[in-house]
């Protein structure tokens, strides 16, 4: 996943990540990865969507070579 590269409310670059958590749904697999804009202190959230069958691959790709 690429980091912002800014704060979608103020346009500020000092960025602060929280956790990350992901949630499976039947199909899908959602990332879910918060950020603080530590200039004006809005949060905004970046989310992914993967296939669910994707998203374990990739989670275990280093483990399967």
């Amino acid at each position: 996943m690429a980091e912002p590269i800014m704060c979608p409310y103020c346009g500020g670059t000092n960025l602060f990540q929280e956790d990350d958590y992901g949630i499976e749904l039947d199909y899908e697999y959602w990332s879910i990865h918060h950020w603080d804009c530590l200039d004006c202190s809005e949060s905004f959230d970046k989310i992914e969507i993967l296939p669910a069958s994707n998203a374990f691959e990739e989670s275990h790709e280093s483990t399967i070579h």
